[in-house]
């Protein structure tokens, strides 16, 4: 799939510190700092990603729904006392 009309290629820039950090650990790994960009950490990162969209959904749906069951005790008025009006009767 490498060199199919499916794959995108794309540029990178990182940090010199981020950069040399990947070189060691695909180094130890015995890969090339782009087999664990494309391996490792794009898959990792789009895994994290995912759950946390997830998560964050729910959490969502979960407000939703409790305001939509009157029960968020968000929605609290606060009524202030104005000055008293004198009535003429």
């Amino acid at each position: 799939m490498r060199d199919s009309k499916q794959s995108v290629k794309f540029m990178q820039v990182l940090d010199r510190g981020i950069f040399l950090r990947l070189k060691d650990l695909s180094r130890r790994r015995g890969v090339t700092v782009q087999e664990l960009i494309r391996v490792l950490v794009i898959p990792d990162w789009m895994r994290r990603f995912e759950e946390e969209s997830n998560r964050l959904e729910s959490l969502r749906r979960h407000r939703r729904a409790r305001v939509a069951r009157g029960t968020s005790g968000l929605a609290v008025a606060r009524v202030r006392a104005g000055p008293k009006r004198e009535t003429t009767a």
